[in-house]
């Protein structure tokens, strides 16, 4: 089997797997009583299926960056300045996972937090991930990796769009104030809300 047909074979099956994660968080968005994410609980289908096709995305953009590298037409100054600032912002998104924790961060519910990366942003996974697997791609120079990490970079900025909704239910008052005030991805935060003084 040629080079070129193995990287078409696993460009095409990261590509489904990603496009098929889109379409299941925008059924989730659209249809919030049959939501695929966030999962209903561990061990339903919805929770292996997410894993699965998330985990595919993921890790075949990896993969990709290394049999489709140096593909693309970066010059090397210029992939190794965004590619290793875009990496380094992926930070922010560890953070927030270590804030959250395993749990929460698998859509399996928890309290709301609003420290660490939570402070300065509400999916500062998202933020980061978008971030990291960008900034791998360009670090590979890699024409596949990057349209896989474009795919999987508008399936991060669709989920908590599906999230959002199941937050708001879940935790009621304190999510609708922390909405207020921190912005969805990044951008400042709006000051808290003055109290309402109690009619006399």
């Amino acid at each position: 089997m040629s080079l070129a047909l193995v990287k078409s074979l696993l460009f095409w099956s990261v590509v489904g797997a990603i496009v098929s994660n889109i379409a299941t968080v925008l059924l989730s968005i659209v249809r919030p009583d049959v939501r695929v994410w966030p999962p209903p609980r561990r061990g339903s289908w919805q929770y292996y299926y997410d894993g699965i096709v998330s985990l595919t995305g993921l890790v075949g953009v990896g993969v990709l960056g290394i049999v489709d590298f140096d593909s693309f037409l970066l010059h090397h100054w210029v992939r190794f300045l965004a590619g290793g600032l875009l990496v380094t912002s992926g930070c922010f998104g560890l953070w927030g996972y270590l804030t959250l924790g395993v749990h929460a961060s698998q859509g399996l519910g928890g309290d709301l937090v609003t420290t660490g990366a939570y402070h300065y942003s509400r999916n500062p996974q998202y933020v980061g991930a978008i971030a990291a697997v960008s900034g791998y791609a360009v670090l590979c120079n890699s024409s596949l990796a990057l349209i896989a990490a474009l795919l999987v970079s508008g399936w991060f900025a669709l989920v908590p769009f599906a999230e959002e909704p199941w937050c708001r239910e879940h935790l009621g008052v304190a999510y609708e104030e922390y909405a207020r005030q921190v912005p969805r991805f990044l951008g400042p935060r709006r000051p808290r809300r003055p109290p309402t003084a109690p009619f006399a």
